[in-house]
């Protein structure tokens, strides 16, 4: 790993603070959350450690967790550990709680954030599918005031988002779950914890004696971001689902995603291994 001693940090003690670094192109650096992503980056020397970096983990404005008018609010500095444990979220948005949960060991989820993760934008990041299902929005804020991005716009590709350079991630604005819907978070990995994920998904829906009304799902680890499978959502409503109707989805998978080979996993295993998550999902709505 290269030296830090050379990298200018700053602590800035506010947000306004924060955004008036990031204002100006001068003192304008990479912003560090939790560090539990950025750092092992830079330990691993796959990314260039900056000559700036602006530490907002102890900023306490983008902390906490609230509701407003059937919304969950979620500050971008609030970190893993507090959303898996928040019984607003295992209430209202149980797949987010889930894929929270499954980040890494005990020490990832106390320092890692939600924004980081969603910022750093891996399409193995844990918690992009429970995001993305729940239509919902991030806000970003800079000196010119908050601009709201549909999440499901906001991934553009390969560790890359809507976010401009003065822009910081300040909370995300989440949906509840509706009258009669269910939610679930699914992850295989090579070992159960402290381990990227092979492939992750999320999915939200409801049904009505076999017959589903409403479903959403989104996969992680299968393309170049997480992705939502919308002609799977559109295909799948008001069908009665049967052995017929899976084995259709199923094949709807193989057709919508285009996953690597990596170290972890073959493009095939992902192939098939998503298209069996996807008919497991159905079925856990349909129950």
């Amino acid at each position: 790993m290269k030296s830090l001693l050379n990298t200018d940090c700053l602590f800035p003690s506010s947000l306004e603070e924060t955004l008036l670094l990031l204002n100006n192109p001068d003192e304008r650096g990479t912003v560090l959350a939790g560090g539990s992503d950025l750092m092992a980056q830079w330990h691993a020397d796959t990314s260039d450690i900056p000559e700036r970096v602006i530490s907002i983990f102890n900023l306490t404005e983008l902390r906490g967790i609230s509701h407003q008018n059937e919304t969950v609010i979620i500050g971008a500095g609030t970190t893993h550990a507090e959303i898996h444990s928040s019984p607003l979220i295992q209430t209202h948005l149980p797949a987010l709680a889930q894929a929270a949960l499954s980040v890494g060991a005990v020490q990832i989820q106390s320092r890692g954030t939600i924004g980081g993760n969603i910022a750093n934008a891996s399409p193995a990041g844990d918690l992009a599918p429970s995001l993305l299902i729940t239509d919902g929005r991030v806000v970003a804020s800079s000196v010119n005031g908050e601009r709201f991005i549909d999440l499901n716009n906001f991934f553009l590709d390969y560790r890359c988002v809507d976010l401009r350079p003065n822009e910081l991630i300040t909370r995300f604005e989440l949906p509840f779950l509706s009258v009669g819907e269910k939610s679930i978070f699914k992850k295989l990995s090579p070992r159960s914890a402290q381990s990227i994920s092979k492939i992750m998904g999320a999915c939200l829906g409801s049904a009505v004696k076999g017959v589903i009304s409403s479903f959403r799902v989104s996969l992680g680890s299968v393309a170049a971001t997480a992705v939502r499978l919308r002609n799977i959502e559109e295909w799948i409503t008001g069908k009665t689902i049967s052995e017929d109707v899976l084995l259709e989805v199923e094949d709807m998978v193989f057709s919508s995603i285009n996953p690597i080979a990596d170290i972890r996993s073959s493009a095939e295993y992902r192939l098939q291994t998503a298209s069996k998550m996807v008919r497991g999902f159905i079925n856990y709505i349909s129950e």
